[in-house]
């Protein structure tokens, strides 16, 4: 690729995924010109898209549409505008890019994506600082204290984060429920300390078991399934909590009067919307939870590597996603490299 080229992944429907050559942009104003090495699939999101077309990813246009998408990046600065302060040519920064190699961010907005990235991170890795901030935020949503106990349904990269945030707030027992055991195998080495595979076992009977008959004190959606919202409340304990962190379309059937009503169940949503500056009320802004968890990358609380399975060229991008769409476990963390 020349200095003067860059290119991109467009993703439609079917999967249809191209390579789309463009020139680079040149920065301007507050503007910083990002080579990018890695971007992160966010595979919850991006498989929303290909099934139902940009509406289902929040976006508009037509279902049919060819469009680049994504939001998690990592590369070196490699040019500033005239107006930029605090930073450097050559400076390695977590950025919100689509799939693709070059990408201007803006220093002056407020709702960007920018974190310079700690010695000891990798570039695989630190790119994922941004769904470890979703993740971040749904475990501070739950409010969890030490020796409360957690079930986390569907380990996506998702819900491994929330385990491992999870662990480093000191719950316990630690409960991973999902219908693959090659995801419940990597639970566990995110601090999972039971685990159950939902199509073999009665979650519900388990989970109760686990808890001493009690249920979970905060029990994580984080499956793209909204139909067993129900199964979660009755894993919940008494006045426990079920946090919807995973992105589930739909609509789901549930119990107002047995389980929310009469066991005071707090039923939570996770968006993180409204959430770019912190307050008095709550000062987890987006930003310090990404700094959070590059902090936890570098020390080795928070364990990425593990969770990656794939590194991919852009014009591999459509057979694996193909393979994803299908169904498969095989994967769950992938990187597409840029260099």
């Amino acid at each position: 690729m020349s200095t003067t080229q860059a290119q991109r992944l467009l993703f439609a429907q079917g999967p249809r995924i191209t390579v789309q050559d463009y020139a680079v942009p040149e920065p301007a104003g507050h503007q910083v010109l990002v080579r990018i090495t890695r971007s992160h699939v966010s595979a919850g999101s991006e498989m929303n898209f290909l099934r139902g077309g940009p509406a289902a990813y929040g976006l508009k246009g037509d279902r049919d549409a060819a469009m680049p998408i994504g939001y998690m990046s990592v590369g070196r600065i490699a040019a500033l505008g005239p107006e930029v302060t605090g930073y450097t040519v050559g400076q390695r920064v977590v950025t919100g890019s689509p799939h693709t190699s070059h990408w201007l961010v803006n220093t002056a907005d407020p709702l960007a994506t920018f974190e310079t990235i700690p010695e000891g991170v990798s570039d695989d890795v630190a790119g994922f600082a941004v769904l470890g901030d979703v993740s971040l935020h749904c475990v501070r949503r739950a409010g969890l204290q030490i020796d409360q106990s957690a079930a986390v349904f569907g380990l996506g990269l998702v819900g491994q984060m929330v385990l491992q945030f999870a662990r480093i707030s000191g719950a316990y027992p630690l409960i991973a429920v999902d219908l693959s055991d090659t995801r419940l195998a990597k639970a566990r080495q995110s601090g999972a300390t039971h685990t159950i595979n939902a199509g073999k076992e009665n979650a519900v009977a388990r989970i109760r078991e686990i808890t001493g008959g009690a249920g979970a004190d905060a029990v994580f959606h984080c499956t793209n399934v909204a139909s067993i919202l129900q199964s979660l409340l009755e894993c919940a304990a008494d006045r426990g909590k079920v946090i919807l962190g995973g992105s589930a379309p739909g609509t789901a059937q549930i119990g107002l009067q047995d389980d929310l009503l009469r066991r005071e169940i707090s039923l939570i949503g996770s968006y993180e919307r409204g959430l770019t500056n912190a307050s008095p009320y709550w000062p987890w802004s987006r930003s310090r939870n990404r700094k959070v968890c590059l902090r936890l990358m570098a020390t080795g609380e928070l364990r990425i590597e593990p969770l990656l399975t794939h590194r991919i060229a852009p014009s591999e991008a459509e057979g694996l996603f193909t393979t994803m769409l299908q169904g498969a476990d095989s994967w769950l963390g992938i990187v597409v490299k840029w260099e």
